[in-house]
């Protein structure tokens, strides 16, 4: 058997070429990924805002502070040992939030940013931004008898509100927040404490307007009614709604003590239009920290007066409470202006809840009164005792009467329903007149606390007059209580 031959592997006679192959492989796949790959765009340096704390004081170091303002008068706040005061008027009243805002930002001034500075920019006048004598300036004085001044200028043109703004003595010129500019802009009259109604829709009994479109409503039992310019049910939602502004009424800016004020000029005396309201009787209780009570206080009901006077501007107008003459704006208090009885009215004119009702009687033309006295009878168990609700409330049935006679309280409650669904909402001319015949139909609701009388009369070929305790405003299809099915 002849020996196996192996072949025998020769070495290569350079071992270098093959790395060097790799290495040029990959030069130039990294030469090709250079070359197509997308250039780096040129983006500009990220802006970092320089901002600058150029004064750090505490409000309560202030001794006096200086308002310049080129649209009105200057005026001085004191500190004194009473308290702050404005010079010569001891008897100002501040509006708290304002004037700590004031000090606040007169005692730590806080720049934004930093325009640059005029030493370097000899083109830069104050004037340029807003910043010559006629800027907002403000002069402050310290206890320790240092001071300083600035002034607010122009709005910075961007997007987030700013002013300009100089320190008196620095050559730079900085951009400071809007609320610092807001905190020194405002009127004197504007820093006056202003006395808001604090008014509680709860506690009000009665809304009486005088002027144009003078009416009255008042609270009853069993809901609000107007009782001038004539007798007519209102709408407890619609009343609710106006109670509700009451309740926000605020003012936005005292002008002067009523006694030194030209009343005729603005239109308060006598006044445009007048407000009154009644304020029911209330109790006050007093809590300790605790939530104890402490004690209690009856106030007396009382009466609040509000007159309404003429335009400041479109926006604002005057009004005298309490004897201070005020501005309120149409956005918070044009309510008072424009208030009328028209949208208080009740569009539902059955809206007696059956709980409530104790009787109702139904008169066509021609026929027979029909007499439905209703009554609430307890749920008894067979155990004997009441059936209750998931409140504890105890339930009742109803029972009709007809005439005397017992009546299927289901039927009733059916026909009744269809009363309920009626809605009075299509008005009828001014100069309408009830006629001088019986109406169509007339049903009479008697409750607990008021009686209301709804009666239709024909108009037209398609509708009839609603008058509610004989006052007709409304009409409506004819047709609907022909199909009301009473037992």
């Amino acid at each position: 058997m002849s020996p196996l031959r192996r072949r025998q592997v020769r070495p290569l006679k350079h071992p270098y070429l093959l790395p060097l192959a790799m290495a040029g492989a990959l030069a130039l796949l990294a030469a090709a990924w250079l070359l197509l790959r997308a250039p780096e765009p040129d983006l500009p340096p990220v802006y970092t805002a320089q901002s600058a704390v150029l004064c750090q004081r505490q409000p309560e170091e202030i001794a006096r502070l200086t308002v310049h303002d080129p649209a009105a008068a200057p005026y001085t706040i004191l500190q004194t040992r009473d308290g702050w005061q404005l010079e010569g008027r001891p008897d100002f009243v501040f509006r708290e939030s304002m004037l700590n805002s004031m000090l606040a930002n007169a005692s730590l001034i806080a720049a934004d940013d930093t325009v640059g500075d005029r030493g370097e920019h000899p083109e830069w006048a104050p004037e340029n931004f807003g910043l010559g004598d006629s800027a907002l300036r403000v002069a402050v004085q310290f206890t320790d008898g240092t001071g300083l001044a600035f002034r607010i200028g122009d709005a910075v043109p961007q997007e987030t509100p700013a002013y300009y703004f100089l320190l008196e003595g620095d050559s730079r010129i900085f951009t400071v927040a809007a609320d610092i500019y807001e905190s020194f802009s405002n009127s004197l009259m504007t820093l006056h404490e202003v006395t808001d109604p604090a008014l509680k829709g709860e506690l009000i009994d009665s809304i009486a307007f005088s002027g144009e479109n003078a009416f009255t409503a008042r609270r009853q039992p069993d809901g609000w009614c107007m009782t001038a310019p004539f007798a007519y049910p209102l709408s407890d939602a619609a009343v609710q709604t106006l109670l509700d502004k009451l309740e926000g009424l605020r003012f936005a800016q005292f002008v002067a003590p009523a006694a030194q004020a030209d009343l005729p000029a603005l239109g308060l005396e006598p006044p445009l239009r007048t407000l009154t309201l009644d304020i029911a009787p209330s109790i006050v209780t007093g809590y300790d920290e605790n939530g104890q009570v402490t004690g209690e206080k009856q106030l007396d009901g009382y009466q609040l007066t509000f007159g309404l006077g003429r335009n400041d501007s479109e926006v604002v107008f005057y009004c005298l409470y309490q004897d201070e003459v005020v501005k309120a704006t149409v956005f918070s208090a044009g309510f008072l202006l424009a208030q009328s009885w028209d949208t208080l009215l009740l569009s539902a004119p059955f809206n007696a809840p059956t709980n409530d009702l104790q009787r109702l009687t139904v008169q066509r033309a021609g026929e027979a009164e029909t007499v439905y006295d209703l009554s609430l009878q307890e749920r008894v168990l067979p155990n004997n005792d009441f059936e209750t609700d998931e409140n504890g409330n105890v339930l009742h049935d109803l029972l009709v009467a007809r005439n005397g006679e017992a009546a299927d309280s289901d039927a009733f409650l059916a026909a009744y329903d269809s009363l309920v669904q009626l809605r009075t909402e299509d008005r009828l001319p001014a100069d309408y007149a009830l006629p001088a015949e019986p109406p169509l139909l007339r049903i009479t609701l008697t409750r607990s606390a008021s009686v209301r009388e709804v009666a239709l009369y024909p108009l037209d070929a398609l509708h009839n007059a609603v008058a509610v305790n004989g006052k007709a405003l409304f009409r409506v299809e004819k047709g609907w209580a022909e199909s009301v099915i009473w037992p």
